[in-house]
């Protein structure tokens, strides 16, 4: 059962050439994110690997503009689903989206191929903001897909994320 409340807004994936315990083990390495992701800079968290109740605040650089997103684990189901709400952040996203959060899905594809699913919830906070979803689902999906390249390279080939600054 989820514990997001949102309504779902998108549902992406990708299929890694690696088994779910590999990518899950990626995915929750709170170390890993800057090797992967494009837009975190350094991570700051309590324990090494994501788990059910501890924050992570990430510096990052967003369209290029530095600032800070602070996301709390608030689900785990075995190695299978990872749910996480974005509790505040500095660029203005908790101003616009009410409850926004994602889910992490891993889905055996067959021994080393895993289905990883990215599912993004939000509501926009207002008529307008509801008005302008379309040009927001598509702007955050763009993100999403960058980052979903960026793990499935990482995983499989061992190379960083080149589109982040910290990796160049």
């Amino acid at each position: 059962m989820t514990k997001l409340t949102a309504p779902l807004q998108l549902d992406q994936h990708i299929i890694i050439n690696a088994s779910p315990k590999k990518v899950w083990e990626v995915f929750n390495d709170q170390s890993l994110l800057t090797k992967w992701t494009h837009d975190v800079q350094h991570s700051h968290y309590d324990q090494k690997m994501a788990a059910p109740g501890l924050l992570r605040k990430n510096e990052c650089i967003v369209n290029g503009k530095s600032g800070t997103i602070e996301t709390r684990c608030v689900s785990m189901a075995g190695q299978e689903r990872a749910e996480f709400v974005v509790e505040k952040d500095t660029f203005g996203m908790t101003k616009m989206l009410q409850n926004m959060s994602f889910a992490a899905e891993f889905h055996s594809h067959d021994i080393n191929k895993t289905n990883f699913i990215m599912q993004s919830h939000y509501k926009p906070k207002n008529f307008l903001l509801n008005l302008m979803n379309g040009f927001i689902k598509k702007k955050m999906a763009k993100e999403v897909d960058i980052m979903l390249i960026g793990l499935k390279n990482y995983i499989e080939k061992g190379v960083v994320n080149k589109l982040n600054p910290i990796n160049q």
